[in-house]
């Protein structure tokens, strides 16, 4: 059989239907721009904002990589180094920490790095280079600001390094500076590798074999693998590739967490995806079926001439890509100019973005993925309408009529139509329902738990090891409650120990803790190799202890604490009875994806004093052989408390340390103190006060840790709110500015859709009209036919939203840690009315224009 080249036929045919019906083709390219648009936009939106986002989170954690090893040798490094699967590699070498008077709020670390590691961690020079020679260095802007120096290069400072605990004083020539990040967690201090290797010679013996804080000199090894899909798994594979020990220190950087999101989360956010493109998907196959019905006779008389089904086919998708060929690119770009001006009010709100804010992180890939979702909803959307159009028969398509409803409508296109414009106003609904849900409170509450808190410069630094831990003395305690306008002030005490129990609770803990698969969770993410699990184990087990801190708190701190359960059922804790000197609170075993408790209600506890008075002073022969004095309390006297509730204690409140177990308990202040000692100075003080004595308490804290004692530092409810209410704004932005894209494409397919219904039904409207209907009959009659799309509409979207915002909306959200679930409708009372006006309005302005042409013309239309 002989194959005839017909590819310019069908061309022509394709080309010559939709010029003779533009009015029809124009509609459905409109469509496609729409959708196009919506996806468009959401990518580029999206992608930019996930890269702003990602980049901000790389700059909190301080680094670019993948993922890094801690803590390695040379020899380990060059392990790393020479594995062929990485796509990059880079280190920097530990020398000690800055320990300047003028960095006591400014917590900085001091190291040799390669020029390609500083680049990856955000710290290479804007102005100079990285040090060569032993007395050159490189600091942050803020360190040099904090040394009273210009931002320049070629000057002398003079830094003191803490380096295996002995201060090294230097003057060092700046060879360059570079421009901290606010969100970064610690400056940098660069120096030589010449400076390196004389004062922080790097180690030969692995780390689980050296002694305690044997840090100094070791390799921070970074890499980069070909994509940032399963990094763990790759880190697993790389430690048995290369053959490191399997305890070694490594970190994931948690911009690439991704993949570690809660598989709950992924899920939802896939169905909402879906319900995007599906809502993409109706917009233009309901525009496409409604054409394809009226052009049904053109392809019965194709057919009668001899064109095959396949090339009716072909027809229809030759038509459906040229559709696309116009639409997609307007859609795109329209996305594009709409991310363009969204970008900048977006990012224009985070005061964490600082590089490439509000810019528009397009790339070909983002633009070729929102240009195929929109060129596949087209091609699925043509998909049943271009088999239709085929199935059909020459005398079929003459005498072509739908499957029409009591109504007079047909039943499919009805229910396509009904379903297109009520998941529009659904996914809006969503959209504004799930982003109004920001909460500043959920997303500050473990940052600032009171108006005020004052503490140590250093308590909360990241990275300190040794902090004041009884910053706050009874003087400055007594002259912050004098303080007008102080409501309600609270001391934090804690005493760092390891906890002592008594062989029932200790066999209870055994078996709640010690044999829980939660504590080989916790051993491998601390990076414990067999060896040192056994040795940490038979040490417990041999102690009967476990390690933790004990706080006293006062009233206003105890309210803070978020109570898991109580003795009285209450989730908050009565203070007259807990302050009765007969009860404690404890906190849970945690690992990062699960909790348990060390003790029941009602369990006893013992607690030794640590008042001074019973200190005594005893020696012991260290592991080199150096005897040592230390102070003992082993005779100190010791009190039995109930357990009365267990107990989470947020951040803001506690000891930003953490340890293998803490085991930590809670008793109220004035029983830590008479335990304790009188003499016991506070670790940290929070209060509340009136709102109109905020800013006379703000200004004396200010004054009084910067000029009275500076190595005093306090946060404000105030600064932190204002830290992130910029967040807060940008989703208020981003939800209204989307919430106005999503309403306007779902008004615009609705009117899209009457339109459409209109134009390929005027012959028969014509006919109507021949036999005597009159226009104000027939406008009445299209009214009525919107009305009835309305009240199906109104129906359908308001019991899926409500649906949709009791299900996957509400779970989404109680997922998400900064957004409160809250259920609304407000979207759908928006639109409806808006739905309503367009059904008056649209059928008679069409109508109106249809009638332009007389009777006979249109009758004439097939």
């Amino acid at each position: 059989m002989n194959k005839v080249n017909n590819r310019k036929a069908i061309n022509n045919l394709a080309y010559s239907g939709m010029k003779t019906k533009k009015n029809k083709y124009i509609v459905l390219v409109l469509a496609v721009i729409l959708t196009s648009l919506l996806f468009s936009t959401l990518f580029s939106v999206g992608g930019s904002m996930i890269n702003e986002m990602q980049e901000a989170t790389m700059r909190q954690v301080g680094a670019t990589n993948h993922a890094g090893f801690k803590y390695l040798t040379e020899e380990e490094y060059n392990q790393v180094k020479n594995d062929k699967k990485l796509k990059s590699v880079s280190y920097r070498i530990l020398v000690g920490f800055g320990e300047n008077e003028e960095f006591t709020k400014l917590y900085s670390e001091c190291y040799y790095s390669e020029d390609e590691n500083a680049k990856d961690s955000f710290s290479y020079p804007v102005k100079g280079k990285m040090p060569v020679n032993e007395n050159e260095v490189v600091v942050s802007d803020k360190l040099l600001e904090a040394l009273g120096e210009t931002l320049d290069t070629g000057k002398t400072i003079k830094l003191d390094l803490n380096i295996k605990g002995e201060t090294i004083s230097n003057e060092f020539t700046v060879s360059g500076y570079y421009e901290a990040d606010p969100i970064c967690p610690a400056q940098m201090i660069y120096v030589s590798k010449a400076f390196q290797e004389k004062y922080a010679p790097s180690p030969t013996v692995p780390f689980s074999k050296a002694v305690a804080g044997d840090e100094i000199g070791r390799y921070s090894v970074d890499f980069n693998f070909g994509n940032s899909i399963s990094i763990e798994k790759k880190v697993g594979d790389l430690i048995k590739r290369t053959g490191l020990r399997e305890d070694v220190d490594y970190g994931i950087n948690w911009a690439y967490g991704a993949s570690n999101l809660d598989p709950s989360v992924l899920i939802i956010c896939a169905v909402l995806v879906i319900i995007f493109m599906f809502a993409g998907y109706l917009i233009i196959y309901n525009i496409f079926d409604i054409n394809i019905v009226s052009d049904i006779k053109e392809f019965g008389l194709l057919k009668t001439i001899g064109t095959t089904s396949k090339q009716l086919e072909k027809i229809v998708i030759k038509r459906a890509n040229l559709i696309s060929v116009m639409g997609i690119p307007i859609g795109t770009g329209l996305g594009v100019l709409v991310a363009a001006f969204l970008l900048p009010v977006i990012s224009g709100q985070f005061d964490t973005i600082t590089v490439g804010k509000g810019e528009l992180h397009l790339n070909i890939w983002m633009l070729l993925g929102a240009a195929l979702f929109s060129y596949l909803t087209v091609i699925f959307s043509s998909g049943k309408p271009c088999r239709k159009a085929a199935k059909v028969s020459p005398i079929e398509t003459v005498k072509y009529t739908e499957e029409y409803d009591k109504n007079g409508k047909p039943k499919k296109k009805s229910a396509v139509v009904i379903l297109s414009i009520s998941l529009g106003i659904v996914i809006l609904n969503s959209v504004f329902g799930f982003v109004s849900g920001f909460s500043m409170d959920n997303y500050v509450q473990d940052l600032i738990i009171a108006d005020f808190s004052i503490q140590d410069a250093k308590l909360d630094a990241p990275g300190m090891r040794y902090t004041d831990t009884k910053a706050v003395s009874h003087e400055l305690m007594d002259e912050l409650n004098s303080l007008d306008g102080v409501n309600s002030i609270s001391a934090v005490y804690m005493n760092y120990s390891d906890q002592e129990f008594s062989e029932e609770t200790w066999a209870k803990i055994e078996k709640n803790v010690l044999q829980s698969e939660l504590l080989d969770e916790k051993f491998a993410s601390n990076g414990y190799s067999e060896d040192m699990r056994k040795d940490e184990l038979d040490y417990r087990l041999d102690t009967k202890t476990l390690d933790g801190k004990t706080y006293g708190m006062g009233e206003l701190a105890v309210d803070k604490l978020k109570v898991i359960e109580s003795k009285d059922g209450s989730d908050k804790i009565d203070w007259d009875t807990f302050n009765s000197g007969n009860y404690v609170l404890v906190t849970r075993f945690r690992t990062d994806n699960d909790k348990v408790n060390f003790f029941d209600l009602g369990d006893k506890i013992s607690i030794r004093s640590y008042d001074p008075k019973y200190a005594e002073t005893k020696k012991a022969v260290s592991e080199s052989g150096e005897e040592i004095e230390y102070q003992s309390f082993d005779n100190a006297p010791v009190k039995e408390y109930e357990v009365y509730a267990v107990v989470e204690i947020p951040i803001a409140l506690g000891y930003r340390h953490y340890s293998l177990f803490d085991c930590d308990y809670i008793l109220s202040d004035e029983e830590f103190l008479s335990l304790n000692g009188n003499d016991w100075n506070a670790m940290r003080v929070i209060m509340d006060v009136e709102d109109s004595k905020e800013g006379y308490v703000n200004d004396w804290l200010k004054n009084y840790t910067k000029t009275v004692n500076p190595s005093m530092n306090y946060d404000s409810k105030e600064s932190i709110t204002d830290e992130y209410a910029a967040l807060g704004r940008m989703f208020e932005v981003v939800g209204t500015v989307i919430s106005v894209v999503l309403g306007l494409i779902g008004l615009m397919n609705f009117a899209n859709t009457i339109i459409t219904s209109i134009l390929v039904r005027s012959r028969e409207l014509a006919m109507l009209e021949a036999v005597g209907m009159t226009p104000d009959q027939q406008r009445i009659r299209l009214m009525k036919e919107g009305g009835r799309y309305f009240v199906w509409s109104a129906v359908v979207s308001l019991l899926a939203s409500t649906v949709l915002n009791l299900t996957l909306i509400k779970a989404l959200a109680n997922e998400v840690p900064m957004f409160d679930w809250n259920f609304t409708l407000l979207p759908n009372l928006i639109c409806l009315p808006i739905l309503l006006i367009l059904v008056i309005i649209i059928p008679v302005i069409a109508y109106n224009r249809m009638n332009k042409v007389s009777v006979v013309d249109r009758l004439r239309i097939e």
